[in-house]
């Protein structure tokens, strides 16, 4: 069952735990991550970003220090919070067709985005230079990543950071304060724009409201894997400030950084905000209200 109320009493007490609990890890973890991702970095001498373009491996060495760290968090809070890891949100039904429904979703809504860029004539798209088999090694690698990471940041955001705000302003309060610190936490990014930190802040919100509506985070990291896939791995276009390595098609952005979104990728593009409207549609039209209303329930 989800409190559809704040906490009040010692569940408060909890919540405010958690809550600084959140801020401290807030402030500690960038530099707990940098120091794991660094003995990887030496011991296999990797370099994040090489001519231009972010390395697979050493992309993959972060998102596993990263996971590992956020389930770090995810435990902290859990454990002030009193509550258990099975069930709400880690642990709902359906948890495989959620992932690729919600990857569906997003693959779907992010090739529209591209597809319309290019159309307007703000930008062209070739097939990159690369093997078949360099094409399948990257391709499948950046998406094994690409949804690692995500789970790490939907463990962060839609598990760690609305717990405890559901518990201390209730669930609506918690899909607002989720959507707002998904933007806060890409502002460090090159190229951000205000428009870009709009669609986080809707895209966050769609997401905590997905988990509530389905019981689980599992729709939400489909959608955020197929998002962060199709942007820069896929289809080379930036994705949140950053060129992937081995890419299957040349994005070349040509127009006005309105439609191309900039240095940011597609993400910050006008059509971009549009495509999270459309995602939100597509998700309320093939997934029930029942477990929304069941969950919510006293």
């Amino acid at each position: 069952m989800i409190d559809e109320h704040p906490a009040a009493g010692p569940g408060l007490i909890r919540g405010l735990l958690g809550a600084l609990f959140l801020v401290a890890a807030y402030f500690a973890i960038d530099q707990i991550e940098s120091a794991g991702y660094a003995l990887f970095a030496t011991a296999f001498g990797l370099h994040m970003v090489s001519h231009g373009e972010m390395g697979l491996l050493p992309y993959a060495s972060l998102m596993l220090v990263r996971l590992a760290l956020d389930l770090l968090v995810v435990a902290g809070v859990i454990a002030i919070l009193g509550r258990p890891w099975r069930g709400f949100p880690l642990m709902g039904p359906r948890p495989v067709p959620l992932t690729f429904a919600g990857l569906a979703i997003r693959l779907m809504v992010m090739i529209a985005t591209i597809l319309a860029i290019i159309a307007s004539g703000s930008a062209t798209v070739a097939a990159s230079a690369q093997t078949a088999t360099s094409a399948a090694v990257y391709g499948s690698g950046w998406l094994v990543f690409d949804f690692i990471g995500a789970a790490g940041e939907e463990l962060y955001g839609r598990v760690a950071i609305l717990l405890v705000a559901q518990s201390l302003i209730g669930w609506r309060g918690a899909i607002v304060v989720s959507g707002l610190m998904f933007s806060v936490l890409h502002l460090v990014n090159p190229g951000v724009s205000w428009l870009w930190l709009l669609r986080l802040f809707v895209q966050g919100a769609l997401l905590a409201y997905a988990v509530y509506r389905t019981g689980s985070i599992w729709w939400s990291i489909g959608y955020h894997t197929g998002w962060n896939w199709a942007s820069a791995p896929l289809f080379g276009a930036a994705g949140s400030g950053y060129l992937d390595q081995g890419h299957l098609f040349d994005f070349r952005p040509t127009g006005s950084l309105w439609i191309t979104g900039g240095p940011i990728g597609p993400e910050g593009s006008v059509f971009a905000f549009l495509a999270v409207l459309c995602a939100f549609g597509l998700f309320k039209a093939t997934t029930s209200s029942s477990r929304l209303r069941n969950s919510l329930s006293t």
